[in-house]
């Protein structure tokens, strides 16, 4: 039972990180350049997210 808890918790943790990130970037990439940026930056930002909620599993 400790297991599952622990991958919901790594799991929220990735996806708050991947939301956080996809926001950032879409507001980043629209301050930038409006319309594909917003795109482009969203998708950086999902990414960059992702790639940091994981890296906090191994802490």
């Amino acid at each position: 039972m400790d297991k599952v808890i622990e991958t919901a918790g790594k799991t929220a943790l990735t996806a708050a990180g991947t939301l956080i990130g996809g926001g950032a970037g879409a507001a980043l990439g629209t301050a930038i350049f409006p319309g594909a940026g917003t795109a482009i930056g969203y998708l950086f930002g999902v990414g960059y997210g992702a790639i940091s909620g994981l890296k906090a599993w191994k802490h």
